[in-house]
């Protein structure tokens, strides 16, 4: 995987653009700039963390990972980038058979290989076999700049693997009602249909898209919810960067005329 210039470290063997935590929370230009920024980030992910930790949130990782682990396991080259951080570091990057894995989280945590924001990915263009991005788009100030991202740093045929939350759902309910969104700091549910949408403006095509249910419902009413997928609180969808081939046409030459003519073949007729 090629990164952009700029300070550089490797972890793992691995690469990557070096930002401390010191550095990315007191840096000048961030504090000056983008301290609210900042703070919301952390607070965030105070959120995130605490609700996580709970029986619910611990259900829901569970469920995600199984679900999680038997796309990842079917993902196959150099690296695999998972942008975001949802749960534990190596939740999902512990599934992958690539043969480097990568954290990139926009807020300090345990595990990550460094600090990048989504939008503004320290990545060279077509350098990256495989996405994951669990939940990033409903937590991204801009999801469609982070498309954006993904669809430069992606290889061709490569693939990208999104944890989405379904706004029409028990959950997607309580996140219209709830003061700071459900769970708590997503900012956005995003619908499967939508999403769909925007990916296949980026040319990428979608190969996958799966039901999780978070919650293990038992007895008649859980077998009639399942037969309802359209009402999963949590999606999974799968969907790979096509390239369209270029074929160079070439004007038609004109063809010259010729400046002799065939000879006249002697004829057999005895001449009188």
């Amino acid at each position: 995987m090629m990164l952009r210039s700029g300070v550089l470290g490797t972890k793992q063997g691995i690469p990557f653009k070096l930002e401390s935590r010191k550095t990315w929370l007191f840096s000048t230009n961030l504090v000056r700039y983008d301290g609210f920024r900042v703070f919301y980030r952390i607070w965030r992910t105070y959120l995130q963390v605490d609700w996580l930790n709970s029986p619910i949130g611990q259900g829901l990782l569970e469920r995600e990972q199984a679900l999680a682990s038997e796309v990842l396991e079917r993902v196959f080259g150099d690296q695999i980038v998972q942008l975001g951080g949802w749960g534990p570091a190596d939740l999902f990057l512990q599934s992958v058979r690539t043969q480097y894995s990568v954290l990139l989280a926009d807020a300090p945590m345990d595990g990550a290989s460094a600090l990048a924001t989504a939008g503004q990915l320290p990545l060279l263009t077509d350098s990256v076999d495989a996405l994951l991005l669990p939940h990033t788009l409903e937590l991204a100030a801009d999801p469609h700049g982070v498309l954006r991202e993904v669809h430069r740093v992606l290889r061709p045929d490569g693939r990208l693997i999104v944890l989405g939350f379904n706004p029409v759902s028990w959950w997607g309910l309580r996140h219209k009602l709830a003061a700071t969104g459900f769970p708590p700091g997503i900012q956005r549910h995003i619908g499967r249909g939508r999403l769909v949408d925007w990916l296949r403006l980026l040319n990428l095509r979608i190969t996958t898209v799966q039901a999780c249910y978070a919650s293990a419902s038992a007895g008649r009413a859980g077998r009639l919810l399942r037969r309802w997928h359209w009402f999963a609180s949590v999606y999974l969808l799968v969907a790979t960067k096509e390239t369209i081939p270029m074929t160079v046409i070439r004007p038609r030459l004109r063809k010259r005329a010729s400046l002799v003519r065939g000879l006249v073949n002697p004829t057999t007729r005895n001449v009188a």
